[in-house]
Formats: structure tokens, C-alpha cells, sequence
């Protein structure tokens, strides 16, 4: 049974690509995402990182998010507030931004497989200086830690 009507969720992932700084340089790095379930009252239901492996850094954003949404739907099949800080993912997300790379569809279309779960998913943009846009970011950061050796 549904804990929540209402969960905002949070969500940040990050991508270490080797050589980034490089002008036009695309490739994959190790990445993990930092995801947080927020209650009506402000409360923070729950948080946790979990580590990806290698993907692209939209790649790990939408991961993150995939994770986010099926870990919520066992809590919640309400409304469900997503807060991201891609700009570009949210964009697409909200139908203003089509998706062009072949390997991205797969995720988009499970992003939007998953949505069926809940009554409504709205998403929104914020900056990564917030305070839950920060946490989310420490959680990823920690989950990739953990992870390298």
C-alpha cells in the first residue's frame, strides 16, 4: 500500500569522463547518482546513492531518475514532483526538447513506462547551488567513492 499522496523526489547524478576538459570530448566515466524522497511536510522520507558503472553523463542522469521513480512507486502512486539540475533532461522530459541519440530513447521511454505508476510526475529544473540539489550531489559523490579502487 501507498505510504505518500504526494513525493517530491530529488535527484543529481554524477560522471567522472577521463579527458573531459578536452573541447568536443564525448565519452563515458565511471557514475553514480544521489537520489532524495521528500515528504508533504518537507520531511526527508529517505536518501541513497547507487553506483552506475560507465555511461555517458546524460546516460547517468537518466539512470538516476529511473531509479528514483521505481524506488518511489513503492511508496507512493500519487503525485510525484521531480527536481533536477539538467536543464536538458528536464526539457526533454517535459516534451519541449525532442530526444536524438539512438542510445538515449531506451531511457527516456522507461522514464515515461515508469510515470504510469503514479497519478501525475511533473518535472522542474533547479540550480545545483540549492540545498537538496547539494545533498543529492554529496550522495552521488559518496556512492561513486565508494566505488573506485
Amino acid at each position: 500500500m501507498a505510504k505518500y499522496k504526494k513525493l517530491k523526489i530529488v535527484c543529481d547524478a554524477c560522471c567522472h569522463v577521463p579527458s573531459a576538459h578536452i573541447a568536443g570530448r564525448a565519452g563515458k566515466g565511471k557514475a553514480a547518482g544521489g537520489i532524495l524522497f521528500i515528504d508533504d511536510n518537507g520531511n526527508t522520507n529517505s536518501e541513497f546513492g547507487v553506483y552506475f558503472g560507465e555511461l555517458t553523463v546524460p546516460q547517468a542522469e537518466y539512470s538516476a531518475l529511473i531509479k528514483a521513480l521505481d524506488t518511489a512507486s513503492s511508496i507512493c502512486r500519487g503525485e510525484i514532483e521531480v527536481w533536477l539540475d539538467s536543464e536538458f533532461v528536464v526539457r526533454q522530459l517535459n516534451g519541449e526538447y525532442g530526444i536524438k541519440s539512438e542510445n538515449m530513447k531506451p531511457l527516456y521511454h522507461e522514464v515515461k513506462k515508469l510515470e504510469d505508476r503514479f497519478q501525475n510526475v511533473k518535472y522542474f529544473h533547479h540550480g545545483n547551488n540549492t540545498a537538496l540539489a547539494k545533498r543529492a550531489d554529496q550522495l552521488a559523490e559518496r556512492e561513486y567513492r565508494k566505488n573506485q579502487n
